[in-house]
């Protein structure tokens, strides 16, 4: 269970990634907003976990070590897969995270000319490099430049960063293969879950033939519960959960805009429910590992 019974959320973002709090200003949120559990799950990096740990002694909140990985499948050029439960540590998955983060920065480089040239072309002034990067920690992101675009005053909102730059200038992201992700995680002692599969499509039929697919790899949850579920789509992954043995997860995704997912919550007054946890925990401790 979460520290004393309190709320928990097992789907959260820092400025190791696309958020925007730093670890530290994260935990003392989930301090101030009653969580108890905190899942600390940055892209393809666990590089904020030690200072989210830090800060869990302080705040009083018991911090997992958390990761979403970006893998590729078919026609899914961006299939987010979250790890829970394994060792930070692990000589494999730390190798795979390293070599990532260098992907990330070149992608986010080559967006960041892209943008630039764009900006040139508009008569306007390039976003300085430095400035971007001092935004990031070991990956520099999209939201880190729709940030710098905002402070120039290029745009009014992220979502017009976006619109208007980002997207028109994007690169495409590097991933694994999702049987590589589960063995991964798997070989670092912990266990996957598929997270917010009703972003990937609104076809019932394929998101339940993805399902069964990935848990022949490996996948061993589904992130029933998430902010951009409708109760009929989290209606429709609590009943594949139970028809194909999977255990049910759930988080905010949030990512410290007050635009989106709110901390512990899945929509106003709606916490994420407490079960999930206890639920991964049995999942985690029934799992036959590969290697430890």
């Amino acid at each position: 269970m979460s520290m004393g019974g309190r709320g928990i959320d097992l789907h959260t973002h820092t400025n190791y990634s696309d958020g925007s709090d730093t670890p530290t200003q994260l935990v003392e949120k989930a301090a101030q907003q009653g969580l108890g559990t905190l899942a600390i799950t940055d892209h393809d990096t666990v590089a904020g976990v030690p200072e989210a740990q830090q800060a869990g002694v302080l705040y009083g909140v018991e911090i997992l070590a958390g990761v979403e990985l970006s893998v590729q499948y078919q026609e899914y050029a961006d299939i987010h897969i979250l790890g829970y439960l394994f060792n930070p540590q692990h000589a494999s998955l730390w190798t795979w995270l390293e070599l990532m983060q260098q992907r990330r920065m070149q992608r986010g480089l080559e967006i960041l000319t892209r943008v630039n040239v764009c900006l040139t072309q508009r008569g306007q002034a390039p976003l300085a490099p430095e400035r971007v990067l001092e935004r990031a920690h070991g990956a520099l992101t999209r939201p880190h430049l729709a940030q710098e675009l905002l402070a120039q005053g290029y745009v009014s909102t992220v979502e017009e960063a976006f619109r208007e730059f980002l997207v028109p200038c994007d690169v495409p992201k590097a991933g694994l293969q999702p049987e590589e992700a589960f063995a991964l995680v798997a070989q670092a002692g912990g266990v996957c879950s598929l997270a917010h599969p009703g972003v990937l499509s609104p076809d019932y039929a394929v998101l339940e033939r993805l399902m069964v697919i990935f848990k022949g790899m490996g996948l061993v949850g589904v992130e029933a519960y998430h902010h951009s579920h409708t109760p009929e789509y989290t209606e429709f992954f609590l009943a594949c959960a139970r028809r194909y043995g999977l255990v049910v997860t759930g988080g905010s995704d949030y990512h410290g805009r007050p635009q989106g997912a709110q901390l512990g919550e899945l929509g106003p007054g709606r916490p994420v429910p407490g079960q999930v946890l206890a639920n991964l925990r049995q999942a985690h401790a029934a799992h036959p590992w590969e290697s430890a």
